[in-house]
């Protein structure tokens, strides 16, 4: 997919024709790229076990991402909203681990699906719904999103 990019292909083209691991490796590269720390496949046990995607950290943020590499299309609004049900409750979940939580500052949790088709930004109550196209944009104004 890197290939791909560099090559000049369209974005979308290349996530299309990419793995969901390439898809995440994508996402946590764009993160990391504005400035984000960030941790791949982080799993925890609460009540029951998870697996976000991505862990974002800067300042005092953290983005809890879902990397959606979709075979669905455009459109399809009841498994997005089933897919930012989920990742509400992995972030309210994530929010009991300490390690994360109690470091110097107060940080605030923001659930993240990062999608690989095209639709404008959704946000769902406090969970956003981004295509990749339009990743970068979003981290550079999230400020004026949350």
């Amino acid at each position: 997919m890197e290939q791909a990019l560099k090559k000049g292909t369209v974005i979308e083209d290349a996530l299309e024709n990419g793995s969901w691991k390439e898809f995440e490796e994508f996402c946590e590269a764009v993160l990391q790229e504005h400035g984000w720390k960030t941790k791949r496949n982080y799993r925890f046990k609460t009540e029951n076990r998870y697996e976000i995607d991505v862990i974002a950290i800067k300042g005092d943020k953290i983005l809890a991402v879902d990397c959606k590499h979709w075979g669905i299309r455009p459109g399809k609004k009841y498994q997005i909203i089933s897919a930012i049900k989920k990742q509400n409750k992995r972030a309210e979940e994530f929010k009991k681990i300490k390690f994360f939580m109690d470091m110097d500052k107060k940080r605030d949790v923001y659930p993240l699906i990062v999608t690989w088709f095209e639709e404008d930004v959704l946000n769902q109550g406090q969970t956003f719904v981004v295509p990749a196209s339009k990743l970068n944009t979003f981290l550079l104004e999230i400020d004026s999103y949350i």
